[in-house]
């Protein structure tokens, strides 16, 4: 299967520059600039893809683990996870073309495609995952996550081990809560009742992608139990809407380590607005390109880190290496 792509489009740009592609089941392999992970099928059940870029026009999708013929039908719901994960849609190419006019160093570098998962569900409860916590925590809830689907079908082969596919709503309503509290923590009642809300219809993600205005939708987001700025802000990012910046305490650090100004919850939209509205509506793009350009000054590309390094890239583990002055 393959994806026609514009000539300035990389996959190692387009995937690795957000944590979600260091989060399970996302497997980046930097030695032949490959993602690697499972996808559904229509009938739920979960297939290994391999996502690459031969040719400077084609992105290559095989499938890993086929033991029958893949149809047509079929093919095209990968390839619509794909487009989803790597923003391959005419909205996402004019907002990183009106971004790239406002913003000539992230446009030198072909910076604006900020990575996400296959689903919306997959986003929500990534950033529930990411909030409150060091970024340790998150890469290992979610790997849990991932395992603890008793559900042997939704996993293939992948190599030597058994590479699980991440839950849907309805595979996580069904999970034990005790259990699920006991990996997760306070988070794991939230993500159930959450996933019990979407599998019932009190809750249709699909309806927010239809949302014309970013505010809106934030009004909405916000009332649901566990979502709170920072998790809305990061579903506005992944929907596409890029005004409001996902607050936590790396923006804290990052305001005083790069512009040199103290931000706390008094002046801390102020401050955000002083410094990122020019950007504007691409605030959260602005921001996180200088995120990505300070995590790999510190740490180099962040595509070719080995997974055990994966949880070094946050501001506060760099802040406390002896190989980093602050």
């Amino acid at each position: 299967m393959e994806l026609k792509v514009e000539k300035t489009f990389k996959l190692e740009e387009a995937v690795c520059n957000h944590g979600f592609f260091m989060m399970a089941p996302n497997t980046w392999i930097s030695g032949t600039k490959t993602l690697v992970r499972p996808l559904r099928l229509p009938d739920n059940n979960s297939i290994i893809v391999s996502i690459t870029q031969h040719f400077p026009t084609f992105i290559s999708v095989s499938v890993q683990d086929q033991d029958r013929l893949i149809l047509l039908s079929e093919q095209q719901y990968i390839l619509d996870q794909v487009k989803r994960m790597l923003r391959l849609c005419d909205e996402e190419e004019e907002a990183i073309k009106s971004f790239h006019r406002l913003h000539t160093d992230a446009s030198k570098k072909g910076f604006g495609r900020l990575f996400r998962n296959p689903t919306l569900f997959e986003d929500v409860v990534k950033s529930m995952l990411l909030c409150g916590c060091r970024f340790k925590d998150s890469l290992e809830m979610a790997e849990k996550l991932c395992r603890v689907n008793p559900k042997r079908k939704r996993g293939r082969r992948a190599g030597k081990e058994w590479q699980w596919n991440f839950p849907n709503a309805e595979e996580v309503s069904g999970f034990d809560r005790n259990k699920l509290k006991k990996m997760l923590g306070y988070r794991g009642d939230n993500i159930l009742d959450l996933a019990v809300d979407v599998t019932t219809g009190k809750i249709n993600l699909d309806s927010y992608s239809r949302y014309m205005n970013g505010d809106d939708l934030y009004k909405e987001l916000i009332k649901i139990k566990g979502i709170g700025d920072f998790v809305s802000c990061n579903i506005l990012m992944c929907i596409g809407f890029y005004h409001r910046i996902p607050v936590d305490s790396e923006t804290l650090r990052h305001m005083l380590q790069i512009h040199r100004r103290r931000c706390v919850d008094k002046n801390k939209n102020a401050l955000i607005k002083d410094i990122y509205d020019k950007y504007a509506p691409f605030q959260t793009l602005s921001y996180w390109f200088e995120i990505l350009e300070y995590y790999e000054t510190k740490l180099g590309k962040l595509s070719l880190l080995e997974k055990g390094d994966y949880k070094k890239v946050s501001g506060s583990f760099i802040d406390r290496s002896n190989s980093v002055e602050i």
